[in-house]
């Protein structure tokens, strides 16, 4: 058993990716409470210049680049109000069947961009414990600034794959020719004050720690009191946004965010399905059915095979598991099956578990597959089943194919 002191150690020895995670919940806040983020969704959506095809790839774009640095759940919320507008406008011109494919669009990025950074899903925080805990060689060379090196050129391909899916797929008949208009909520675009400030601070926050990365990987013994500087830089950005008061507006004086703006309501309609979902999930826990079909997948990996399939097997039975199961609960187990299963192929096993971690975010086809994918499908009434699944399913199988050729090739080389 650990002692207290050898805890402590480790958590310090930690702390600067704590207070990233942590940190990020803090500057999603700031972006939401600020409506940074519905501008800049607003201004993306208005540059598809009435194309249909071209406005899902807007969507789909937009989603990714927010959900890299903000949780995928809040991405969708803030997609939802223009994705709503959409289908009615796209309703008052005659056009049926927009709900589905506009609500996969969002849902595609969102989970997409959870690959694009360390800080864009809650499976990465599990993918550094499991590293820590098989004490994985070469997790230390994982930092914020070169999971950039092989995510951004992925994020890249899997949106036009998603966007090949949704415009190729998903658009009915009936948008040929039509037009779609984009306006910016109450008609504001330009942003005030205060959002300009809440933008100076996310790229405050971005630039530290891709300097910090960077800094730890090139200069000797900077690890060392990389945990105090990191403390001292969190300590100065919430003074900066919770003391510091802010450009003042008509309405709207001191500091940019205060401790209650740190929660926010969350529709309805949506929230019901997410908590049947919790509900669903600690059920097939209770069960224990999630720990016997993951199990039995894991089996798939044992054998003799080329170290291509074991990444493909892997990465396919992860996406898949997780459209049915708890994604913590899928990666959680597959980071020890893919840690004893690359040991037993003589593989390194930082690229196949780094592999399991995106692949977990890759939940294009089930409602049921994370509480983003229920969100969504709560919110946007109308949206068919039947469509989101084939869609996604099409879309699920690319991706295997898509991670497997680009994980298995680049992730030895950084690494």
């Amino acid at each position: 058993m650990e002692s207290l002191g050898d805890i402590t150690t480790y958590l310090w020895h930690r702390l600067p990716l704590i207070l990233l995670f942590a940190g990020g919940y803090l500057v999603y806040r700031l972006m939401a409470v600020t409506g940074l983020t519905e501008g800049l969704v607003n201004r993306a959506l208005m540059r598809c210049r009435g194309s249909v095809s071209v406005l899902l790839l807007v969507i789909i774009a937009t989603a990714a680049a927010l959900s890299s640095f903000i949780p995928n759940t809040i991405t969708v919320l803030t997609l939802l109000p223009v994705l709503k507008r959409l289908d009615r406008d796209f309703a008052r011109q005659g056009v049926t069947g927009m709900t589905t494919v506009l609500m996969c669009s969002a849902v595609y990025g969102a989970a997409i961009g959870g690959m694009g950074s360390m800080i864009g899903s809650p499976a990465n925080a599990v993918l550094f414990g499991a590293l820590d805990l098989f004490e994985v060689p070469g997790r230390d060379e994982v930092n914020f600034f070169n999971w950039f090196l092989w995510s951004v050129p992925l994020v890249v391909v899997l949106v036009l794959a998603a966007w090949g899916v949704a415009a190729g797929l998903g658009l009915p008949a009936g948008t040929r020719g039509v037009r779609v208009r984009v306006e910016c909520a109450d008609g504001q675009c330009r942003g005030d004050a205060r959002q300009r400030y809440g933008g100076r601070l996310f790229w405050t926050y971005m630039g530290f720690w891709v300097a910090e990365a960077v800094t730890r990987q090139s200069v000797p013994g900077f690890a060392r009191i990389s945990p105090a500087v990191c403390l001292g830089f969190t300590l100065l950005f919430l003074y900066l946004v919770f003391v510091r008061a802010a450009p003042p507006l008509a309405t709207v004086r001191g500091p940019l965010l205060r401790p209650g703006d740190m929660v926010s309501g969350i529709p309805r309609r949506g929230l019901a399905f997410v908590l049947a979902l919790a509900v669903l999930f600690g059920a097939v826990h209770w069960l224990k059915l999630d720990e016997w079909i993951v199990v039995r997948a894991g089996v798939l990996l044992q054998g003799d095979m080329a170290p291509t399939l074991l990444f493909f097997l892997t990465i396919l039975a992860v996406i898949f598991l997780t459209e049915v199961l708890s994604n913590t609960a899928v990666v959680a187990a597959f980071f020890t099956i893919a840690y004893y299963a690359a040991q037993g192929h003589g593989m390194a096993a930082l690229p196949l578990m780094i592999a399991v971690s995106v692949a977990s975010t890759c939940a294009f086809m089930t409602p049921i597959a994370t509480p983003t994918n229920a969100l969504a499908f709560g919110e946007m009434r109308g949206a068919s089943l039947t469509r989101m699944v084939l869609l996604g399913l099409v879309l699920n199988l690319a991706g295997a194919i898509i991670l497997t050729g680009w994980l298995s090739w680049v992730l030895p080389k950084i690494y």
